[in-house]
C-alpha cells in the first residue's frame, strides 16, 4: 500500500513514498525548528524505581552502586528540577526538591540520567553515543520499513542494517507525514552494560518538538551475578515553577504537592515501608547517643564514597574534584612502557568571573621503571576574555637519557672501559616553569617565561666514582607563539628556548626551536581525524649533555583513549627521544564507529569505536621510522595493536590497553 502525501488524491509507489517520508524526517529540524534551544527553561519531574533482583559483594566495587549494595532491594528516588538548555545535549540542571529511599539520598546508576533527553534528530541519541536512526548521516546503518497509520501519520520501523551493535538501536516511531516530525518513538538497545527500552513522546511544535514531553525508560543491568531492574521517567513542562532560592530541598510532602503523575501501587508500598521504618516509636525510650559503626561509618561511607567514586566539593567560590582512588580508566599497559596508574586532581577558587585560581595536578606510578611521577600546574587567570593567565608548574618529568657522560668518562679513563648496564646515561628530570599567556589578537597567543631543570643522575654512586656531577642544572628563557588563523583549522605553534649559564647554578648552554601543527577534524557520523606534524632542532649545543624537546618526548604515564594515542609513538625506543639534534614527525589517526571489527559476529556487537594509526619519524643517522596501528574500544577495555618499521624493514610488534570499565559511571 502506498503512503498518502499532504497532496490529496495522489498515491505514490511504496519505495518513493518511503523515501519521501524519510527525507522529511531527516530535514525536519532544519525546516521547522528555526531557533536553537539556548536559554530555554523548563520544569522537569524525574522518578526512578529500582528493583535489586540479585546482588553480591562485587556490587560494592561499582561506582555509585555501593549505596544499594545492601539494605532494601526496592527503592525509589524523585526530584523536581529546573533545566536551562544551552542546546539539546548541553544543559544545566538545578535540583530544587528531591526525596529518595536510598541511603543518605545518594544517587545510583547516574548514567541513566542520559536517557532523560534523547536527541532524536542529532547524530547521537545520547551525548556522544548511539547513532540516531532519524539523522540522515546514519541512514546507511539502518533498515527502514514504513506503513501508513492514519491519514496524516505513518509508522516507521527501524533496525540495524546488518549486525547488531551497541551503537545502534531498533524500534518504531509514529511520524507526521506532512512534516516528518517524530510524534513518539520506542527504542530498544544496549550500551555500557545496560539494556534499555525507551518510550518517548515529543513536544508538538517548533523547538519543543526537539525535546520530549514525557520519556520513560526501562533498564536491565547485569554484572558478575548482580542483576538490577530500573525504570526511569521524566515529565517536561511541569506547570509549577518554584523560586530559584529553593535548592536541593529533601522533603516528601513538598514532592507530593509537585508530582505531576501519580505513583504506582508498587511505589506507594515502597514509600509506606520506608516511612514506617523511619517513624520514631514514641513508646520506647530512644538512646540519643550515636554509636560508632565501623562497617557503616568507615567501610561504607568513608571508603565507599572515596575509593571508587570521585571526591567532589563545591561552594559558591570553590570547586574541588579528585578522581577515584581506584579508577580502572587510568590503569594502562603498553608493551614498551609496562603497567602504570595515575590519579588526577582539580581545584578552582574564584574571586570573581575575571579573577580565579586553578590547580590541576596529576600523579602516578610506572611499575616497569619503578618511578613515581607527578606534575603540579598552578594557574592564575586574570583576563579570561583574552585567555590571560600566569602559570607555575613543578614536576619530575620523565627519565631522560644522555650518552655524553659515558663518552667523557671513556675519553678521560680509556675507551676500553666496560660501562654497560650501569645506567650512567639516565637522569631523572625535575623541572620548574613560570610563564605568562595572553591572546594578543583573536588568532595569536603569546606565552613567555622561563624553564629551570635539575637533572639528577640515576646512578649517583657511579657518578661519584668517576668524579662526575650528580646534578646538571639548566636555566632558559622561552617563548611560544600559537596561531589559529582559521576557525576550524589547525593550531600552529612556534617554540623557542635559550639556555643561559650562571643562573641558579646552571651551566648548560643551548638554543632550541620547535614547530608544531595539530588538528582535530570532526566529521559525521561520529568520525574524527587527528593529525599532527612538527619538527625541532638545536641551533646551539655547546655542551651536548641533553637533548630534550617539548613536543617530542616519551610519556611514562599515558592517559586514556582520547588523551594521547594519536600524538604519540607506541613502540619507539626510549633512547631515541634524546639522541638527535633534530626531529621531524607526523602522526595521523582516523576514528569511526562501525568500521572493521564492528561487523564481525559476536565480538562486533560490543565494539563502540575503532581507530587506524599512522606515524612516521625522522631523526639523525636513522632511516625513517614508521608505526602502523589499529585499535578499538569496548565497554570494558580499549586495545591498540602496533607494528614498527625502519624503511620497509619490519622491526617489532606491540600492544597497548587501557580499562574503560564504568568510565561513564
Amino acid at each position: 500500500m502506498g503512503i498518502l502525501t499532504s497532496m490529496p488524491n495522489i498515491v505514490f509507489s511504496r519505495s518513493i513514498a518511503d523515501s519521501l517520508v524519510l527525507n522529511r524526517i531527516f530535514s525536519y529540524r532544519r525546516n521547522f525548528t528555526p531557533n536553537d534551544l539556548n536559554g530555554h527553561t523548563t520544569n522537569v519531574y524525574v522518578k526512578t524505581d529500582y528493583n535489586v533482583v540479585r546482588r553480591n559483594p562485587t556490587l560494592w566495587l561499582i561506582p555509585s552502586m555501593y549505596s544499594i549494595a545492601d539494605g532494601e532491594r526496592k527503592l525509589i528516588a524523585e526530584s523536581y528540577n529546573k533545566i536551562t538548555f544551552k542546546d539539546i545535549t548541553q544543559y544545566d540542571v538545578n535540583r530544587q526538591v528531591c526525596f529518595s529511599t536510598i541511603r543518605h539520598n545518594r544517587r545510583a546508576m547516574p548514567t541513566i540520567v542520559e536517557f532523560m533527553t534523547p536527541s532524536i534528530y542529532d547524530i547521537c541519541l545520547y551525548n556522544d553515543h548511539i547513532l540516531s536512526p532519524f539523522n540522515k548521516h546514519n541512514r546507511h546503518f539502518y533498515h527502514y520499513s514504513i506503513i501508513q497509520h492514519e491519514s496524516d501519520t505513518a509508522i516507521v520501523n527501524f533496525r540495524p542494517r546488518l549486525l547488531k551493535n551497541t551503537q545502534l538501536v531498533s524500534g518504531t516511531a509514529v511520524v507526521s507525514i506532512g512534516t516528518g516530525r517524530v510524534v513518539s518513538a520506542i527504542f530498544n538497545g544496549e550500551f555500557d552494560m545496560i539494556r534499555f527500552h525507551t518510550e518517548t513522546t515529543q513536544g508538538d511544535s517548533d523547538n519543543r518538538s526537539l525535546l520530549p514531553q514525557q520519556c520513560k525508560t526501562f533498564m536491565n543491568f547485569k554484572f558478575m551475578g548482580n542483576k538490577i531492574n530500573a525504570s526511569f521517567e521524566a515529565v517536561y513542562d511541569c506547570p509549577i515553577t518554584l523560586p530559584d532560592s529553593i535548592n536541593n530541598v529533601f522533603d516528601l510532602q513538598m514532592m507530593d504537592s509537585l508530582r505531576p503523575i501519580p505513583l504506582t501501587e508498587r511505589e506507594k508500598e515502597i514509600y509506606k515501608g520506608y516511612t514506617e521504618a523511619h517513624q520514631p516509636d514514641t513508646t520506647v525510650v530512644v538512646d540519643t547517643v550515636e554509636h560508632f559503626n565501623f562497617v557503616k561509618d568507615v567501610l561504607q561511607d568513608a571508603i565507599g564514597d572515596n575509593l571508587i567514586s570521585s571526591i567532589r566539593y563545591e561552594s559558591e567560590n570553590t570547586y574541588m574534584k579528585l578522581s577515584p582512588i581506584l579508577d580502572p580508566q587510568y590503569i594502562s599497559y603498553s608493551s614498551s612502557r609496562g603497567f602504570s596508574y595515575r590519579l588526577k586532581f582539580g581545584a578552582q577558587f574564584r574571586f570573581n568571573n575575571h579573577r580565579y585560581f586553578e590547580f590541576y595536578p596529576w600523579c602516578g606510578y610506572n611499575f616497569k621503571y619503578e618511578k613515581f611521577y607527578f606534575t603540579m600546574p598552578f594557574y592564575f587567570h586574570y583576563n579570561p576574555k583574552r585567555n590571560g593567565y600566569l602559570s607555575l608548574t613543578y614536576g619530575n618529568g620523565n627519565r631522560i637519557g644522555s650518552g655524553v657522560v659515558i663518552d667523557e668518562i671513556k675519553r678521560e679513563y680509556g675507551d676500553t672501559l666496560n660501562l654497560d648496564n650501569r645506567d650512567l646515561e639516565y637522569f631523572d628530570d625535575n623541572y620548574l616553569t613560570l610563564s605568562n599567556n595572553i591572546k594578543i589578537f583573536d588568532w595569536i597567543e603569546l606565552t613567555t617565561g622561563f624553564a629551570y631543570h635539575r637533572r639528577v643522575a640515576y646512578n649517583t654512586d657511579e657518578m661519584r666514582k668517576w668524579k662526575k656531577p650528580r646534578n646538571y642544572y639548566s636555566f632558559a628563557p622561552m617563548f611560544c607563539v600559537k596561531l589559529t588563523p582559521w576557525r576550524n583549522g589547525p593550531v600552529l605553534s612556534v617554540d623557542y628556548e635559550r639556555g643561559i649559564k650562571g643562573v641558579l647554578s646552571s651551566f648548560i648552554d643551548y638554543e632550541r626551536w620547535e614547530f608544531d601543527a595539530s588538528i582535530k577534524h570532526r566529521m559525521k557520523p561520529m568520525r574524527l581525524i587527528n593529525a599532527r606534524v612538527g619538527g625541532g632542532f638545536y641551533t646551539r649545543k655547546k655542551e651536548n649533555y641533553f637533548v630534550d624537546y617539548q613536543h617530542f618526548r616519551e610519556n611514562k604515564l599515558p592517559g586514556g583513549w582520547d588523551d594521547d594515542w594519536s600524538g604519540d609513538f607506541q613502540l619507539l625506543n626510549s633512547d631515541w627521544y634524546n639522541e638527535s639534534r633534530y626531529y621531524a614527525r607526523a602522526n595521523l589517526s582516523y576514528e569511526s564507529p562501525l568500521m572493521i571489527t564492528s561487523w564481525l559476529p559476536l565480538l562486533g556487537h560490543y565494539i563502540e569505536k575503532e581507530r587506524i594509526y599512522f606515524s612516521v619519524l625522522s631523526i639523525d643517522n636513522t632511516r625513517p621510522y614508521t608505526e602502523l596501528g589499529y585499535g578499538f574500544t569496548t565497554r570494558l577495555i580499549s586495545i591498540g595493536l602496533f607494528a614498527s618499521f625502519l624503511n620497509a624493514d619490519y622491526q617489532g610488534f606491540g600492544s597497548k590497553f587501557t580499562f574503560e570499565l564504568f568510565r561513564r559511571w
